[in-house]
């Protein structure tokens, strides 16, 4: 069949996929057309003609069913047409077009290939997040105990270390390396991170942990012991730690994280202070008011060269100045509050909300010193800015803040206004 007479025939059979009414393949059809029809749903999708896509893509799905078992073919399509309908919010549709897409793959691989573990982390994701949540568990046992298993063999191999640029985020080579640079053990520890990520998030602890432990192994084994993602991988296991309260682990981690980043990034990159202010609330968390004082004040010295741009300084003096309360050192806490305020003033906005915990905590403090006037003003000016932005949504990195009443001070009074403070003062409104 020549080309004009493929074109007279696939232009009707395209025509009937768009109205609906071809939805079975037709063993007449000439060589291409499943590549044709493929290409078109891609296209209409990307171009947001989702009806159109949806026609389309059902079509190639039915054409690619008529291939032998395996065809990539069909993974392609059902992968393409399952995104598209969770685009859409049609989640109970999609399932089992994504879950046909790693049966194809896995027939086609087998079910020990490296190369499947992408495409479960990636069913993995639409479980927790859209579809079955139950399905969700044994899938991932499935990738621990392949990845798991490959470890002790992956580090007998003569592979060598992979050498990059130091600094550079995992993430970000992973997806652009040529193949000859590509390791499939990296592919496993992203799959493990994203996936630890996620069950992190739904509380999910202990496979959370065992996630991360994996993509540490992993990353030990093929990258250079001071590559940033091992402190990636120390910074998810101490904030895990953390969010199990298990204080000592999480300094451990923590440390580890911070030690790296150091050595790698620049004293100004966000990272370093991010990651000196987490390990500076676990210290404060186990009453270790000593080693927090000494972490927060060497943080002015990471903006000589260059200033944080997101409001670090504000932050890191805010936090000195909260381990200083804690310690009952107010007359040092005080100035710093004031100049922490301002900072963040700068920064913020004289009307933002993510100044409440600012003007709370140095109005505490400043009832210790007996400011009762001040006390009353800063109390007052953050009635009014919590109240004018109740119904606002923060789009910076400050937590929306519950404003903390404060009872006017009686002159009789033997005891400081109650705050509704937790036990960890550093950490209660301090912004993130």
């Amino acid at each position: 069949m020549n080309k004009t007479a493929k074109s007279l025939f696939l232009v009707p059979a395209l025509s009937l996929a768009l109205s609906g009414q071809l939805f079975s393949p037709c063993a007449a059809l000439p060589q291409g057309a499943w590549e044709q029809v493929q290409s078109k749903g891609e296209k209409a999708a990307y171009a947001c003609e989702y009806g159109d896509a949806e026609r389309l893509l059902k079509y190639a799905v039915n054409l690619a069913r008529t291939f032998p078992a395996g065809d990539p073919r069909l993974a392609k399509s059902d992968g393409e047409l399952g995104r598209l309908l969770t685009i859409r919010g049609r989640f109970n549709e999609a399932e089992p077009y994504l879950e046909e897409e790693l049966a194809v793959k896995t027939v086609a691989c087998g079910s020990e290939d490296e190369q499947l573990i992408p495409g479960m982390s990636s069913l993995v994701h639409f479980y927790l997040n859209h579809g079955t949540a139950g399905k969700a568990t044994p899938l991932t046992e499935k990738i621990l105990a392949f990845v798991e298993g490959k470890l002790s063999q992956a580090s007998t191999q003569a592979q060598g270390k992979i050498i990059l640029k130091a600094g550079m985020p995992l993430q970000a080579w992973a997806g652009e390396a040529s193949p000859v640079m590509r390791d499939p053990l990296i592919e496993w520890a992203i799959a493990c991170d994203d996936i630890g990520n996620m069950y992190g998030a739904r509380e999910d602890f202990p496979m959370a942990e065992r996630l991360f432990k994996a993509a540490l192994n992993i990353k030990s084994t093929v990258l250079d012991k001071r590559h940033l993602s091992l402190a990636n991988s120390y910074d998810s296991l101490g904030s895990l730690a953390l969010a199990r309260k298990d204080n000592e682990d999480a300094e451990s981690y923590l440390k580890d994280a911070l030690d790296i980043t150091e050595r790698i990034q620049p004293p100004e990159n966000y990272q370093v202070y991010a990651r000196l202010d987490k390990l500076g609330k676990c210290l404060v968390q186990q009453g270790k008011l000593a080693e927090a004082e000494a972490l927060y004040l060497r943080a002015p010295g990471l903006w000589q060269a260059a200033p944080s741009r997101n409001g670090n300084e504000g932050r890191a003096m805010f936090a000195l100045a909260n381990v200083y309360a804690q310690e009952k050192k107010y007359t040092e806490a005080a100035p710093l509050f004031e100049q922490a305020l301002r900072l963040a003033e700068q920064h913020h906005g004289p009307d933002s909300v993510a100044l409440v915990p600012y003007l709370e905590r140095y109005a505490y403090v400043l009832y210790y010193l007996d400011s009762r006037e001040q006390v009353a003003q800063l109390k007052e000016r953050a009635r009014i800015i919590a109240e004018s932005s109740r119904d606002d949504v923060l789009t910076d990195d400050e937590a929306v803040v519950k404003v903390q009443e404060v009872p006017e001070a009686s002159p009789h009074a033997i005891s400081p206004p109650s705050l509704t403070m937790s036990k960890d003062p550093t950490t209660d409104g301090m912004p993130q």
